[in-house]
């Protein structure tokens, strides 16, 4: 019964080595795509609403993902919508 404790430690060395890989794999990707990293605002926090304030339309924000998404606030979005955090794409 002396190679059962080494069995059950290469066990769970294995086993170590698997859940490392696996966070050090979520890391890597967090890292590559800062989008995977936070989750996005929910609509209420940034005051959006589906229409422009003045200049300020979704389409025209740096954060803006066509054709109804954006890269910080939760949900479809308006290209005509607005939000408080707008910034002018300048591209």
């Amino acid at each position: 019964m002396s190679g059962e404790p080494e069995h059950d430690s290469a066990r769970l060395s294995r086993r170590s080595l698997l859940c490392s890989a696996v966070g050090g794999t979520t890391v890597i990707a967090a890292t590559l795509n800062p989008a995977l990293a936070q989750p996005k605002i929910s609509k209420v926090a940034v005051n959006y609403q589906d229409h422009p304030d003045g200049d300020k339309r979704c389409d025209k924000c740096i954060q803006f993902q066509p054709p109804d998404a954006c890269k910080i606030v939760d949900g479809s979005i308006s290209p005509q919508g607005s939000c408080r955090i707008f910034m002018l794409n300048h591209g």
